[in-house]
Parts: C-alpha cells; structure tokens; sequence
C-alpha cells in the first residue's frame, strides 16, 4: 500500500505515529511518504528526526500571520503529490496545499482521508468565505474522516458528514516515556517541587496573562509557593510581565525546551494550567497528565471534555473559579491524588500506536470502497 502524506510538518507527537504507518505500510507492499508545506513554525523549538519514511518538502510563499499561524502558498503540488504514486493520499488540515492535493486526487480516481485536529470552537476565530469553500470542497470530495476529539467528531457532523463515516485518533504526547520517566510520574504530591507550573508559549492566546493572574492569586492567599514557567517566548517581557502582577523573583523561568526535557519537570509539578482562549486540541493537557500532574483546562481546549470532569473545565475569563478549583486540589491531596488517577484512565489512547492504527483502519476503509460511491454525499 502506498500511502502519501501531506502535512505542514512532522510535529514530534506524530514522529513515531508516521514511523509505525510507514511500517504497516511496507507490510502491505508499498510504504509511506510525507510531503511537509514548511520546514519549520514559528514559536517552535521542535528537533529534526532523520524518519525511515520518505519526507519532502514544498517550495512556496510563507505568511506570517501573528503568534504560530503562516499562511502557506506552495507550489508544484500536484506535481509532488503525482510523483509518489499514491494508492491513498491522507490530508492533514484544509490548507491550500490540501485543497489542490484533494482536487488532483479526485480527478484521479484517489481515494483522500481527511483528518482534522480541531473543532467548532477553534474553528470559527478564524473564519472566512475563502476557508470555508476550501473545507466544503475537501470535506465533499473526502472518503473517511479523522477526528482527534469528541468536538471534532461534532465538527465533522456539523459539516454533514454521518457518524459512521468518522473515526477518533486522540493526539499522542511529543516526548517517549522511558522507564525513569514513568517511575516519575507516580511521585507523591509532597515530592513535587512546583505547586504550579506553566508549560507553553507565553501568549496571550494560549492565556498567559490568565495564568499570571491565577498565580498572583494563590500567592497572596498563601496557596501556593513554588511556580515554573516554561516556554518563554521572550525572557524580558516575561519578567516584565512578573513584575506587572507582583510575583516573586524566585519563579523559575525557561525558554522553549526540547520535548524530551519536559516530563522533568512536569512530574515534579502539582498542577499544570491551561487557560487558553482558543486551542485545536490541547497537547499540553495529555502531556501533563502523563507525567502525573493533575491538569486544569479552559472551555476553548478541545480534548478537555474527553479527558477532564466538568469542574476541572473552567472559562479563561471566571479568575474566581480557577482560583478556587487549585485551592481544592492543592489543599486536598486526597482529592489531588483521586483526581490524578481519573485523568490518567483517559489518555489510555493517547499513543503513536493507537494512532497509526487509525490512520490505517481509515485508509483500508477507504481503498475497499467501491469507486463510484467514494464521495459521502
């Protein structure tokens, strides 16, 4: 089976998800190929992985367009998309580039997967007639579906495509869990360093400003008094900012780190806070969860519902609230313990494994489809 990919990029939480599609495709004769629009994003500080599978990537024009968002416009993508051959094209997003490899495919008689890691509410911010031609021309000429959570699945619904054309590939975490990485995880509450930790870019969509004002909060109510920042877009302002809020000096700061240092300090961290205004899906929340920590979560994270109870899920603008909820859980470790287990029962899935597995029951769903009822509408 020969199976062409094309993405932005190979984020570090799909590496090893591609390694084991490659391999299931060289099982079945053919292999995988990724075809990436950008070498790289901004606000990213991600590693390169040479990948057994065959990687290209397209020239074109990048437009940036504020905090972690380009505007790609390639070119020769049919020509790339052609040149593999492929007996599957899956397309990761509804970009340009998706657009024409989606078009060229259908001509073709080439069954797509579209698979879509977002849903309405992070959808809609971003909003416009020429996006959303692009997404109803995809989604009609599409033959299966993936969503990475509960509000994705609804999202595809929304756009009209039936339940039972749509399958769910919870996101994995970015870094592997080797075995002193899972002995730390279980560390009691007492033995975590950080009573409150920020993991992730210090902008003003991802919450950040929320987030001072929680932990100003908890200082002065004596809650808490230890915090870790990691992420930091640009170290001055962050400090700047501290200073704005009345924090202490003491709150340990760092820079964008490699994935593979981050379960360090995630499983000597309490509590992990994501006060985001708008996020696809939210890998920090898994992230964190895996590591032992116990995740609080706004209602504009889209994995919150499948992997957090309704209290842990609070709006980025309710201060009260999440103030209140980190007291119950840090002045409780009965509660914070009980909690921590209810969140690890939930991202069982969250694994490369799983992942490829979905990818490939999509793809094998789609090839065996009779070529004159393809499309889903």
């Amino acid at each position: 089976m020969k199976v062409t990919l094309l993405t932005n990029l190979v984020a570090p939480y799909r590496f090893a998800s591609y390694c084991a599609l490659h391999q299931r495709a060289c099982n079945a004769g053919g292999a995988l190929t990724v075809i990436c629009t950008s070498n790289t994003e901004p606000q990213r500080n991600w590693p390169e992985r040479t990948p057994p599978f065959s990687q290209q990537h397209l020239r074109g024009l990048h437009v940036h367009l504020g905090e972690n968002r380009l505007l790609t416009i390639p070119s020769g993508i049919s020509d790339a998309v052609r040149s593999t051959a492929p007996d599957v094209l899956v397309l990761v997003g509804f970009g340009i580039a998706q657009w024409r490899a989606c078009n060229w495919a259908a001509k073709a008689g080439i069954p797509v997967i579209v698979q879509f890691d977002g849903w309405s509410g992070s959808d809609d911010i971003y909003s416009n007639p020429i996006r959303r031609y692009i997404r109803r021309h995809m989604l009609q000429k599409a033959d299966g579906f993936i969503a990475a959570s509960m509000l994705g699945r609804h999202w595809f619904e929304l756009q009209g495509v039936s339940d039972n054309r749509i399958l769910i590939s919870p996101i994995p975490i970015s870094f592997s869990v080797n075995g002193d990485a899972e002995l730390q995880s279980h560390r009691r509450f007492d033995d975590r360093e950080y009573d409150l930790l920020w993991c992730g870019r210090t902008t003003t969509r991802k919450g950040f400003g929320c987030f001072l004002e929680i932990a100003s909060a908890l200082i002065t109510s004596g809650t808490i008094s230890k915090i870790g920042i990691i992420g930091c877009i640009d170290m001055d302002r962050t400090k700047s900012e501290l200073q704005n809020f009345g924090l202490p000096d003491q709150i340990d700061l760092y820079p964008q780190l490699h994935p593979d240092q981050l379960p360090a300090f995630l499983a000597n961290s309490k509590l992990c806070l994501f006060p985001s205004q708008n996020d696809a899906y939210g890998l920090g929340v898994i992230e964190a969860i895996s590591c032992g920590a116990v995740a609080l979560a706004s209602d504009a994270v889209g994995c919150a519902p499948d992997m957090l109870d309704p209290d842990e899920i609070l709006s980025s603008n309710g201060l009260a609230d999440w103030v209140r909820a980190c007291q119950r859980l840090l002045d409780n470790p009965a509660i914070w313990q009980q909690t921590r287990q209810n969140q690890a029962s939930r991202i069982t899935q969250n694994t490369p494994t799983h992942h490829a597995e979905t990818l490939w029951q999509a793809i094998n769903q789609a090839v065996q489809k009779p070529a004159g009822v393809r499309q889903w509408n």
